[in-house]
């Protein structure tokens, strides 16, 4: 079963440059952007339902447009990441700020030359443990959101790269979604940036690490996760790559009018056709022949869901779950005190009130009886997952202590 794409891409970790791969594919336009759209999210669900692309916000977008989505992540030196979005502030956007697109109080003091590197890296201003932010879809950063992380990543998140290797992870990501252009443009590098070294000090270097110490766990973990598929037997894998690099340093040749500028604009559909003429130049059998087998050995999504605790009175704890991934399942459920398993149960009692709040299943409810003597805490879970419901946080009997 094939659902949307959905990109989550933390800032500043080749988001433009992975959309022109998107174009090429799709053609132009046809990414949805959950962060700069101004028409709502509603638009937003349509829009992805229609083209199957988009992203631009963390892991869980599924319980927000109440559907499954194929997710796909790509990460970066976190270091590098913060010094690039600096840059990039200072700079104003590369023009996005005169043309009207919003900016974060730190950015502006960048813009204005009032903050320096070393400040905005000492402090994390451009996002403090922001990978973990993102992949575990938690507001809250600690170790906790960091095991769920690592887990997205190897379950939830079908493809995951790394920016400093861009031809790897669309070739990766052409695998499990059937697209057949793992290419890409350049876009959105930051004007008049310093190359090389960026000038930090040790003192602002060593106090980001330490403080960002969950998503440089999380950037080793990818790269294990990157590792391990180079170890993967079959499908001619690195002969599909090193063709890839070869046209793909004959894109990068193509005077590019898109390198300073934001997707957020558009992408020149004649541009698109010079990509595509390259492309055409070349025989392209032995990536189609590592797709075929990428496909044919591509693992089931793991099943996505959504649900809500609304009450814990007279010993039963009673909500509602949907598998928004097999909506026809029922749901499996856990109520925890710690990590013990204090009762179970499942979902499929009717409710029409969340089908009719446009949820796939009319039959999503769920009571579970309570052991006598339960302690004063318990939370309910889906079993064998790491989705939560919604307000299911710390309980007592008839009152919520989250």
């Amino acid at each position: 079963m094939s659902f949307p794409i959905f990109f989550i891409h933390p800032m500043k970790c080749g988001g433009s440059t992975v959309i022109s791969f998107f174009d090429l594919n799709k053609g132009n336009d046809q990414f949805t952007s959950f962060a700069w759209d101004q028409q709502g999210w509603g638009n937003c669900r349509a829009k992805l339902l229609e083209t199957q692309v988009g992203g631009h916000q963390s892991y869980g977008i599924h319980r927000v447009i109440k559907h499954p989505v194929n997710y796909c992540a790509i990460l970066r030196d976190p270091l590098a990441r913060q010094i690039s979005h600096y840059w990039y502030a200072a700079n104003g956007k590369n023009g996005e700020v005169t043309r009207g697109v919003s900016v974060s109080t730190p950015e502006a003091l960048a813009q204005q030359g009032v903050l320096s590197l070393d400040e905005w890296v000492s402090e994390s201003l451009g996002g403090r443990n922001l990978f973990v932010q993102m992949l575990s879809g938690e507001p809250a950063v600690n170790e906790a959101s960091l095991a769920v992380a690592k887990i997205h990543l190897r379950e939830q998140i079908g493809t995951v790269g790394v920016c400093e290797d861009m031809s790897e992870f669309l070739l990766r990501l052409c695998g499990s979604t059937g697209m057949r252009l793992p290419f890409y443009f350049e876009a959105n590098r930051t004007k008049d940036a310093p190359k090389g070294k960026a000038r930090i000090s040790e003192a602002a270097r060593q106090k980001f690490i330490a403080d960002n110490s969950l998503d440089y766990e999380l950037f080793r973990d990818a790269n294990r996760i990157i590792e391990a598929y180079a170890k993967e037997p079959g499908g001619g894998f690195s002969n599909a790559l090193e063709l890839v690099r070869v046209i793909q340093s004959e894109i990068n040749q193509l005077e590019n009018p898109h390198v300073y500028s934001s997707w957020v604009f558009g992408f020149d559909s004649a541009f698109l056709s010079r990509v595509h003429e390259v492309i055409r130049r070349f025989d392209l059998a032995p990536i189609d022949a590592y797709l075929e087998f990428a496909q044919s050995h591509r693992r089931a999504p793991a099943d996505l869901f959504d649900g809500f605790v609304d009450t814990v009175n007279d010993g039963r704890v009673s909500g509602w779950a949907v598998n928004l991934s097999r909506p026809e399942r029922q749901v499996p459920l856990e109520v925890r005190v710690g990590a013990q398993i204090v009762a179970t149960g499942c979902s499929g009692e009717p409710r029409p009130d969340v089908a009719s709040a446009g949820y796939p299943s009319a039959h999503s409810g769920f009571s579970i009886a309570l052991p006598n003597g339960i302690p004063d805490g318990f939370r309910v879970t889906i079993a064998n997952s790491t989705e939560s419901l919604h307000n299911a946080g710390t309980w007592r009997q008839g009152w919520h202590c989250e």
